[in-house]
């Protein structure tokens, strides 16, 4: 079976696509990320006939954020890194 990308498929996919039918060849998926023990990577679905797109979402475990949730918890964590190093947080926001 040969590799034939969607035509939709985001600069970020690293998922090899044609070795599966249907539905879930329009599922991208970047490559993995560490963060300490939580494995993180980018996932979306994009409809091949319509374009519709659902995502992108950050996975965290199992756990799905959209990329505005993704980024407020950036924020929160990295406030609170500043505040447990006693570096002003103003300086951060």
């Amino acid at each position: 079976m040969s590799h034939t990308a969607p035509t939709s498929c985001p600069s970020w996919c690293a998922r090899t696509h044609g070795e599966v039918r249907g539905e879930d060849d329009t599922v991208h998926v970047s490559e993995l990320a560490v963060a300490g023990n939580r494995l993180l990577r980018l996932c979306a679905t994009i409809d091949p006939v319509t374009g519709e797109q659902d995502g992108p979402y950050i996975l965290v475990g199992h756990q799905e954020l959209t990329l505005t949730d993704a980024d407020e918890l950036v924020r929160a964590l990295t406030t609170l890194v500043s505040q447990g190093r006693g570096e002003p947080v103003a300086a951060i926001q």
